[in-house]
């Protein structure tokens, strides 16, 4: 029976108060696992203690069945190409995560009597579309080729109105309700009471591709500026202050009078879609669901407050000298550590700040103001989605495997590549580890990007419009966004049309 998204939803908050939003709960909690009664779970509650709901890491279990086996039986995964270790790992190297995602396959493989088989191609936003074409033909001949796909953001919109995926609510051994799936994109991408495509602990560039910012310590301590990180502690870590606090950094190195790649700023920023740490991050959405589940346009788009973050950050990046944006320069110009801020992902920090001689803080992304409730974290597209295929032959081995990997992602990736990784080896200063536990739990999404090439994509998609205002150096916002809002809003209308159409 298909299970309702309120349904859903109503568990999720009952467990909120044990788990992240994302995934994982944290082995460190002073209560005693083996002594704490859980009092919300099942009908019997007053007979279930964390005895039967927890590892003996204190990790919660899933619901599988112990005896659930499938005689060695192969899964195909069709996965797209990756620069961050995510699927297939052949041995263990010594590498923490590398690793974890080696104990993920292989347990599942011993707990479900399975051989994981990964066929793993380009897909990325160059390839997307061939990756798309392979699963259709695939569909096309009903050979059913793959039990499982991992693809990029873009794909799983794709494959999706293309009717190529199942409503993933009526597949047998998927429990959506557990910490490892993330909660915020199961009530985003839940449309209609149907699911296709979903992440969480399961895809590990879920944590790769969060969107942050890093201060520069040093530079601060020469400018007797202190981290703001007790401020954002507090929760007043807004735009006004990052503006305040970029004033006056500008140092022409290179003594040429001009601003280059080579200078000092107060806000060094490369490429496009770290721009979106602005918009999602002052808690702004391009699509929202209306009362009746119909996707339309949000008000956010062409808002004034939209309109004032375009302003503000033209000012800085092009009116004064506290700002420096570009999309050519490589990201290598970080080690420099020539600029107080930067807006990066979580892959920039682990490839290009964690071995330099920076001493940096993390922040999270900039309120827009104190009024704002909580911090946002955006997160890149560039991370993985997993989606069954239309054609698969049997739906209860996909459901039981993608539900096993995520469960192990949950106990052995997640803590290695988010409790060791970035709160450790990532980190320089003793606030980090907080800070990255307020980035991660504020993680959002917005519909509009899996289906941003229907919305126009990097021509015309309400995403780039708004992007492009800053990129240019002119906010034309109002008079773009009017002329592609109707537009917008009948795609919205057909898109929303098409996946009443799948059931």
């Amino acid at each position: 029976m298909k299970r309702t998204l309120s349904a859903i939803l109503s568990i999720i908050m009952l467990l909120g108060t044990l788990f992240t939003a994302i995934g994982c709960s944290d082995p460190s909690n002073n209560q005693d696992p083996a002594t704490t009664t859980a009092a919300a779970v099942g009908s019997n509650a007053d007979e279930v203690t964390t005895d039967n709901l927890y590892d003996d890491k204190g990790y919660l279990k899933d619901s599988l069945d112990p005896s659930l086996n499938f005689g060695g039986e192969t899964v195909n995964i069709f996965a797209w190409e990756h620069t961050l270790p995510e699927f297939e790992v052949e041995e263990q190297s010594g590498n923490i995560v590398e690793d974890a995602i080696y104990t993920r396959n292989a347990n599942t493989e011993s707990r479900l009597g399975v051989k994981l088989e990964f066929t793993i191609t380009k897909g990325n936003s160059g390839a997307f579309k061939e990756f798309c074409q392979e699963v259709s033909n695939s569909i096309s001949v009903n050979d059913g080729a793959y039990d499982l796909i991992g693809c990029y953001l873009r794909s799983a919109g794709v494959l999706t109105l293309e009717h190529h995926l199942l409503d993933m609510l009526e597949v047998d051994h998927l429990d959506f309700e557990k910490p490892w799936w993330s909660s915020s994109l199961l009530e985003l991408n839940t449309i209609n009471d149907s699911l296709y495509f979903i992440s969480g602990d399961v895809a590990s560039t879920l944590i790769y591709q969060m969107m942050f910012m890093i201060y520069n310590n040093d530079l601060g301590a020469n400018k007797n500026l202190t981290s703001p990180q007790e401020t954002a502690l507090d929760g007043n870590w807004t735009l006004e202050m990052l503006f305040e606090m970029t004033q006056g950094i500008y140092n022409d190195l290179d003594s040429d009078g001009l601003k280059s790649d080579e200078d000092c700023y107060g806000l060094y920023s490369i490429s496009h879609p770290l721009l979106d740490i602005f918009y999602m991050g002052s808690d702004m959405h391009y699509v929202i669901p209306d009362a009746e589940g119909n996707l339309i346009l949000s008000e956010d788009v062409l808002s004034d407050k939209s309109f004032s973050v375009i302003d503000r950050l033209i000012n800085l990046y092009y009116t004064s000298n506290d700002g420096y944006f570009t999309k050519t320069a490589p990201y290598t110009i970080y080690s420099a550590g020539n600029s107080l801020f930067y807006n990066v992902s979580g892959e920039i920090l682990s490839k290009y700040f964690r071995g330099s001689d920076i001493d940096y803080s993390i922040l999270p992304a900039p309120k827009y103001d104190e009024s704002q409730k909580n911090y946002r974290t955006p997160v890149a597209f560039t991370h993985t989605m997993y989606c069954i295929p239309a054609d698969v032959k049997n739906t209860q081995k996909s459901g039981a495997v993608l539900e096993c990997m995520a469960s192990e992602a949950y106990r052995n990736v997640t803590p290695a590549l988010f409790e060791t990784a970035f709160k450790y080896q990532y980190s320089k200063n003793p606030l980090d580890a907080e800070i990255f536990e307020i980035i991660r739990n504020n993680v959002v999404f917005d519909i509009s990007r899996p289906f941003f090439d229907s919305l126009g994509g990097d021509t015309s998609s309400p995403i780039r419009i708004w992007r492009n205002q800053i990129e240019n150096g002119s906010n034309q916002l109002f008079s773009k966004g009017k002329s592609f809002r109707g537009r917008w809003s009948g795609t919205l209308k057909d898109i929303s049309e098409k996946l009443k159409e799948i059931d």
